[in-house]
């Protein structure tokens, strides 16, 4: 009997953008005329954004199975198509489930992947940086039994100049702390599968999981690994399945494998899933869920339904998110929102994957961007398996996902470029006024949070009673093709004037660039910066922005204030 689920869950909003991100046509990374097909994909970069490898179940013409990876060394400008196998006295017909990961601290990346044989496991390689080949494999676990895999590194807690590797799966979490030379036997974590591992920021090792019924999973370790705290329920699906074709349009299967990620500004932690959320006309409808927790997994936030109306016949699956080093969060999925009223088990289901980003650990999310020209089909060239999760690489300012695509006649393995113009101020400072409320936070978006400042004393009648500066480092190009000033602002009383300043790096002088009225409801202020090259600190990517109010007339509040809702800088490299 089928029942009809209806959950009070709300959608996460959507935020006004600045500007949409910027994404590159989509390119195909697997190149090799002996691969058939591929799907699973898995993607990690270095900070830097040009060394990066996506890695995938790659179908051999022979009828094998490899784990494929393409490796790139320019950006993504060129692709090389490689092969990572175990050794040799444990190769095998069947390799996959591949995973890539990098040491944020030296580098160096690492792919692997199971040999599935009965002297097979998990087996991984490294590639120093600058170099598009890999190093010989080890035999990190030994075990016919083992089944999905994924690593990461990171510091050891309070020890940021050491390098620990992780590898999560079905029989547990092991260990290396000589970059994966040698590795311990696994500390069991529990039953399930999916094991996810993530590093925080101060060395904080966190694993999710399914376990293969109705319950997302969570553990912590603060000792770098040795132990783990008992095992909290992250989140609760509202429907179980198991790996089986489960509700969409298709006939491949849907494992409700989930994902998740550590905010490295913040220690904040989501987890992404993809659950059942109601039942219309007979169609089981899919959707994305995010909880949330900002004490180290210790609680958990009520799961928040991602993006689309609740009676809306689509679906959204395997999910996928990584946060870039400036903290925010970047999410893609299958998505049929562009096929509506597909039914479940349709042969010839359509899918787009769509990607998204979150300036506040997944409170609003991006306009969903459709990454491929047009909607491709998960019945051509394949037998009914698209694999189970896919992947994204991230590097200090741009996102590479990666994800299968049917178009070319097979599922093959797919790369964007996307580069979000959007730069956060690191820091702020009062030069003139008195805060009433808001933090650096308040000035990343527009949304709900905003700065707001009282009109302070001055010297002299010609000063603006409030003067915010912000200063942004890491800019990528220190003379980008454009540079603008974005902010959404009010003011409390008429007659105010409101005046943005660049600081120039060559003549140490504060430049006006643009002076306007300010309003007393909310507007945009969108001014182009002339010559980008004098105020862009080369090396650091440093510049510092000044945004002032003063009155030109008679006000009618002598207590009046400056409300700043979102004071970033946009720059196009």
């Amino acid at each position: 009997m089928k029942r009809t689920l209806i959950f009070a869950f709300a959608v996460t909003a959507t935020f006004a953008l600045a500007q949409d991100p910027i994404v590159s046509a989509q390119q195909r990374i697997s190149l090799d005329n002996l691969s058939t097909f591929q799907n699973e994909t898995s993607a990690v970069s270095s900070a830097n954004g040009q060394e990066i490898i996506g890695g995938w179940n790659d179908y051999r013409s022979d009828g094998s199975i490899k784990a494929g990876f393409g490796v790139t060394s320019d950006g993504g400008a060129t692709w090389a198509h490689v092969l990572v196998r175990p050794p040799v006295a444990n190769q095998a017909t069947v390799e996959g489930d591949p995973m890539a990961f990098v040491d944020p601290r030296t580098g160096t990346i690492f792919a692997g992947a199971i040999s599935f044989a009965g002297n097979g496991g998990i087996y991984i390689a490294k590639k120093t940086p600058g170099q598009n080949t890999f190093g010989p494999s080890v035999m990190a676990r030994t075990n016919g039994s083992t089944d999905k895999e994924w690593g990461c590194a990171g510091p050891l807690p309070g020890n940021p100049d050491t390098t620990r590797l992780y590898i999560a799966f079905n029989q547990g979490i092991i260990r290396s702390d000589n970059l994966g030379t040698t590795w311990t036997t696994p500390l069991s974590l529990g039953s399930g599968l999916g094991f996810l591992p993530r590093v925080g920021p101060n060395g904080e090792v966190y694993v999710t999981y399914w376990d293969t019924s109705l319950g997302i999973k969570f553990r912590r370790s603060l000792d770098g690994g040795l132990t783990f705290n008992p095992a909290i329920n992250a989140a609760t699906r509202l429907a179980t399945w198991g790996v089986q074709n489960y509700g969409i349009p298709g006939q491949f299967r849907d494992a409700p494998i989930h994902t998740m990620a550590v905010n490295p500004v913040t220690g904040a932690i989501v987890i992404v899933y993809f659950d059942q959320t109601n039942i219309v006309n007979g169609q089981r409808n899919l959707d994305l869920y995010l909880t949330r927790s900002t004490n180290q997994g210790t609680s958990w936030s009520t799961p928040t339904r991602l993006f689309r109306p609740i009676n809306q016949v689509s679906d959204m699956i395997f999910p996928w998110v990584e946060y870039t080093k400036d903290g925010r969060l970047h999410l893609i999925a299958f998505d049929t929102s562009n096929n509506l009223n597909q039914t479940d088990g349709l042969v010839n289901g359509f899918f787009d994957q769509t990607y998204w980003y979150s300036q506040d650990d997944g409170q609003n999310f991006s306009n969903g961007v459709r990454l491929g020209p047009s909607s491709w089909n998960a019945a051509t060239g394949n037998f009914a398996f698209m694999g189970d999760y896919q992947g994204i690489a991230i590097s200090d300012k741009s996102v590479f996902p990666m994800y299968p695509d049917t178009r070319p006649g097979q599922s093959k393995a797919f790369v964007n470029k996307i580069y979000n113009p959007i730069e956060r101020p690191a820091s702020f400072s009062l030069f003139r006024g008195i805060l009433v409320g808001g933090t650096l936070n308040s000035l990343f978006a527009k949304d709900n949070d905003a700065m707001v400042v009282k009109r302070g004393p001055t010297v002299n009648s010609s000063e603006a009673p409030i003067q915010l500066e912000t200063t942004t480092v890491g800019i990528l190009s220190s003379n980008p093709t454009s540079l603008k000033v974005f902010l959404w602002t009010s003011v409390g009383s008429v007659n105010i004037q409101q005046q943005v300043q660049m600081f120039n790096i060559n003549t140490s002088q504060w430049d006006v660039v643009d002076t306007r009225p300010a309003t007393t409801t909310e507007s945009n202020t969108d001014v182009v910066v002339p010559t980008p090259v004098n105020y862009i600190t080369p090396g650091s990517g440093t510049a510092r922005c000044r945004v002032a109010f003063k009155s030109i007339g008679p006000v009618s509040n002598s207590a009046w204030t400056a409300t700043i809702n979102q004071d970033v800088l946009l720059v196009v490299p």
